[in-house]
């Protein structure tokens, strides 16, 4: 049995498999203080925690504590390291790359085996580009949508939005469906550029879509897109094998 576990900065995403077969799996608040969902899978004896975290030190050594005292066992972090297999990272001080983004990218190689685009629509909107030999030539990131909520909610006095208003590309009649679906149409023509741009080799066909907000965008986007929810969890299984 193994857990894994991806902490972001909002939401921290859990499955325990055996085998390759998930057997549970949650979601929880990075921030919260309650833990007692990883703490309950004592009775399941896991063998090893595989940890993402790009939620600070302080949610780390939570999890150091709950691995040691639940499971007593260490629990192993992944990091961003120059290459794993055939994946090589695009930056020029590759631990500087987030871990997530670095997970994501080698989880979609191994999912397509060719070049590909990630983009990950999560509170920021990261987009990374592997070229056919496997080597990251780099990416984009942006303010995810709460980002750019907060961003209007903190720079206007007058804009005060409804965060439950459900966004589309449609001309906004009101002021939350102006805010939301402009934020929303911006994330969506960047994906769309993306798909197209570098024509001499009829653009990116290979796009793997995770992150909390991959499903608002999944209805606008062609079918070619793949959406992979657990991403970055699958890409801790070819960073810690």
């Amino acid at each position: 049995m193994i857990v894994d576990i991806d902490i972001g900065n909002t939401r921290a995403k859990w499955r325990l498999s055996s085998h390759g077969e998930i057997v549970q799996c949650g979601v929880m608040d990075s921030q919260s203080q309650d833990w007692s969902a990883l703490s309950a899978l004592r009775t399941y004896q896991p063998r090893r925690v595989r940890v993402s975290n790009v939620a600070g030190e302080a949610v780390a050594q939570r999890v150091r504590g709950l691995a040691g005292e639940s499971f007593n066992i260490e629990a192993e972090f992944a990091l961003a390291c120059e290459s794993v297999g055939r994946v090589r990272s695009g930056y020029q001080e590759p631990e500087r790359l987030g871990v997530d983004r670095w997970l994501t990218i080698l989880a979609a190689w191994d999912l397509f085996g060719n070049r590909c685009v990630v983009i990950d629509a999560g509170s920021a909107l990261t987009v990374d580009f592997v070229d056919d030999r496997g080597h990251h030539l780099g990416g984009y990131i942006l303010p995810g949508k709460r980002m750019m909520l907060a961003a209007l909610f903190g720079g206007t006095s007058g804009v005060r939005v409804n965060t439950a208003q459900v966004p589309s590309s449609d001309y906004g009649k009101n002021t939350d469906a102006a805010v939301h679906n402009g934020c929303f149409t911006m994330t969506l023509a960047l994906i769309e550029k993306v798909m197209h741009q570098d024509s001499e080799v009829e653009g990116w066909k290979n796009i793997a879509l995770t992150g909390g907000d991959a499903e608002s965008l999944l209805a606008h986007l062609p079918d070619t897109v793949v959406h992979r929810p657990d991403l970055v969890l699958d890409g801790l299984a070819l960073a810690l094998p």
